[in-house]
């Protein structure tokens, strides 16, 4: 009877409330300028599956919580294109292994500077 009560006195309250807080319009909002690839993935229902995941994760989660990668193009960005040019098993691999090595140490890949002056490294799908 409490967990009844519970849902249906807690769940409208969540609902209502906003999700992403006060400071989610504080956030700089990065311009990226790359060349994408076109198309997309070649696997039709996990790839399409996998697409609009990242779709969504690129156009609500992204900006309420604000740019977190290293990398140039971001880690999202570029599992998308390796799905794309590789196919969705092969892209999603290669989308973990990037996500892996997702953190703010120095690595092998050169610098890439962006024109509000955040300097990323450049590490494109090959």
């Amino acid at each position: 009877m409490y967990r009844l009560c519970f849902i249906f006195l807690f769940l409208p309250a969540v609902a209502l409330c906003d999700p992403w807080g006060r400071d989610a319009g504080l956030v700089n909002e990065r311009v990226w300028t790359y060349e994408t690839i076109k198309g997309q993935c070649s696997t039709p229902i996990l790839g399409q599956f996998a697409e609009s995941a990242i779709n969504f994760h690129q156009k609500v989660i992204s900006p309420a919580d604000g740019p977190r990668s290293h990398f140039y193009p971001s880690s999202s960005q570029y599992t998308k294109e390796a799905m794309r040019k590789y196919g969705f098993t092969k892209g999603f691999i290669m989308g973990c292994d990037r996500l892996m090595r997702e953190n703010p140490e120095e690595w092998i890949y050169p610098d890439y500077t962006l024109p509000d002056g955040i300097v990323l490294k450049y590490d494109p799908v090959p």
